[in-house]
């Protein structure tokens, strides 16, 4: 499959909305999902380090990944791949691409919380070397450092 992995544009915004509420259904189990607040992904446009790369099939916005960056990492805030797109090494892919990004900051290491339901995303974060640093309520902390 082809695609391409890039930083996100505003126009991008309604597409990271749709798979953001994707992720949350499939996470609770639920249609009651919450939309971002009013102006939340402006941050990530606004000239700051923060990032949101999307992955784009056929021009279609498939996947996306927010991250933060902190003065020694980069925070994973928010991934979701759509249904349809699953198992076809994007996620992997978008992955690599923020530990590259941590790279390019000269930043050693990637932070993130899963949901100890989200079996599938605790399976990946494994086999791409992530650790549990912490157990918190419904997430695992986890980390990679030093291997970016």
């Amino acid at each position: 499959m082809n695609y391409i992995i890039r930083q996100a544009v505003p126009a991008d915004k309604p597409y990271i909305e749709k798979l953001f509420n994707e992720m949350l259904r499939s996470i609770y189990n639920t249609d009651d999902t919450e939309e971002y607040e009013a102006g939340y992904l402006d941050k990530f446009f606004g000239g700051s380090a923060d990032r949101i790369f999307v992955a784009v099939v056929n021009g279609e916005t498939a996947a996306y990944i927010s991250v933060e960056a902190y003065p020694e990492h980069i925070y994973l805030d928010d991934f979701s791949v759509s249904e349809k797109y699953r198992k076809m090494g994007i996620g992997t892919a978008l992955v690599k691409r923020v530990e590259e990004y941590a790279g390019e900051l000269g930043l050693t290491g990637v932070e993130l919380h899963v949901e100890k339901s989200n079996a599938s995303a605790l399976r990946l974060y494994e086999k791409l070397g992530y650790r549990i640093a912490d157990e918190e309520e419904s997430r695992f902390k986890m980390t990679k450092k030093g291997e970016i």
